[in-house]
C-alpha cells in the first residue's frame, strides 16, 4: 500500500536549503521563498512522492531530502561545485546519483499525468478543445543550423506542448526536436493524427498550412474573434513560462543530450501538478462558432 508523505516533511528536509527552522509554510514570505527555491510547492512534491512509490521502487537510503535536491537541481541549474554545498554539504557522486534518479522516476509520471483525454474536461462543444505551440530551450552543441533557434539565435532543442483552452491543463508533450525543425512539420508528424473528427487545434501564424486542423489569428473574422483567439494563445504561453520559472530549461544545457527529454518531462509533470494543486492558469472565455450554434439550437 502506498504511503502518502506529509507535505511538512519536505519542509522538514529541506532546511539545509533554505537555511530556515520552520515547521510550516504559513506567510506569504515563506511560500514565496519556497517556491523561489524549488518551483514546486510541498503538496505537488508529496503527490509526486506517492506516484511513485520510492520506498518500493527506488534503491535502500532514499529520503524526501533526495526530492528536495532534484527540485533546487531544476530550479537553479548551478555548477557541480556548488550544488553539493548549497544542499548541506553532499558531495558531488552522492548528489548526482539521487538528482537522476528523481528525475528519471517523475519523467515517468508523464502519462498518468499528462493525459490527452483531459482536454475534453469543460467541453462546451467547441472544435478547438486545445492550444499547440513550440517552445525552445538552448542546448550545449557544436554549432549545426539544424539546431539553431530563431529565439535565442543558437543552438537548441524543441518541444511541442498542448494546452487545454477551457482548463489549461498541459495534456500533450512530443518532442525533442531539433530546435529548426518548424512547428507545423512538428505537428504533422503526431498531433494531427490524434485529433477527432472535426476537431481543430487553436495555433499562432507559424502554423499556417493545415486549415482543416489548425486555426491561426488570421481566420478570425471578426475583431472579438481574434481577441479571443489571442486570449487563448496568451494563456498558453504562460504555461510555457511556468515550465522555465526552472532555470534548467533557460541556461543552456551542459549534460549529455539524452537526459534534456527526462529533465523536460519532469518539469511538465511538476508544472501540471502544481496546476492540479492551486496554481492554475487563467482562465479564458473561448467559444467558437460551432458551440455558438450549438447553444442557438438548444434555446430553439
Amino acid at each position: 500500500m502506498k504511503l502518502r508523505m506529509p507535505p511538512n516533511c519536505f519542509i522538514e528536509a529541506a532546511q539545509p536549503i533554505l537555511r530556515l527552522n520552520i515547521a510550516c509554510l504559513d506567510g506569504i514570505k515563506d511560500q514565496r521563498r519556497w517556491m523561489a527555491c524549488f518551483g514546486a510547492s510541498p503538496d505537488v512534491m508529496a503527490d509526486v512522492w506517492a506516484r511513485i512509490d520510492p520506498d518500493r521502487t527506488m534503491p535502500a537510503g532514499v529520503h524526501p531530502k533526495h526530492m528536495t535536491w532534484m527540485c533546487y537541481f531544476l530550479k537553479f541549474y548551478n555548477s557541480e561545485a556548488v550544488n553539493g554545498r548549497s544542499v548541506g554539504g553532499v558531495d558531488e557522486k552522492t548528489f548526482w546519483k539521487w538528482t537522476w534518479i528523481f528525475i528519471e522516476a517523475t519523467s515517468y509520471l508523464e502519462f498518468p499525468v499528462i493525459s490527452w483525454d483531459n482536454q475534453k474536461i469543460g467541453d462546451n462543444g467547441c472544435r478547438a478543445k486545445l492550444t499547440v505551440d513550440g517552445t525552445d530551450m538552448p542546448v550545449q552543441h557544436r554549432f549545426d543550423p539544424k539546431y539553431l533557434s530563431h529565439k535565442f539565435n543558437s543552438n537548441g532543442l524543441k518541444y511541442e506542448l498542448g494546452v487545454c483552452i477551457q482548463t489549461g491543463h498541459i495534456v500533450w508533450i512530443n518532442g525533442p526536436f531539433r530546435a529548426g525543425f518548424h512547428d507545423i512539420d512538428i505537428c504533422r508528424q503526431a498531433l494531427i493524427g490524434a485529433l477527432d473528427e472535426e476537431e481543430v487545434v487553436e495555433a499562432d501564424g507559424g502554423y499556417q498550412g493545415e486549415p482543416h486542423y489548425l486555426t491561426i489569428p488570421k481566420d478570425a473574422k471578426d475583431r472579438e474573434e481574434w481577441f479571443m483567439k489571442t486570449n487563448v494563445r496568451s494563456c498558453h504561453e504562460t504555461a510555457n513560462k511556468r515550465l522555465k520559472i526552472f532555470d534548467i530549461l533557460r541556461k543552456q544545457f551542459r549534460h549529455d543530450l539524452r537526459k534534456h527529454s527526462s529533465v523536460f518531462r519532469a518539469i511538465v509533470v511538476l508544472t501540471q501538478l502544481s496546476i492540479e494543486h492551486g496554481s492554475p492558469l487563467y482562465s479564458v472565455a473561448y467559444c467558437d462558432q460551432v458551440a455558438t450554434n450549438q447553444k442557438s439550437d438548444m434555446k430553439n
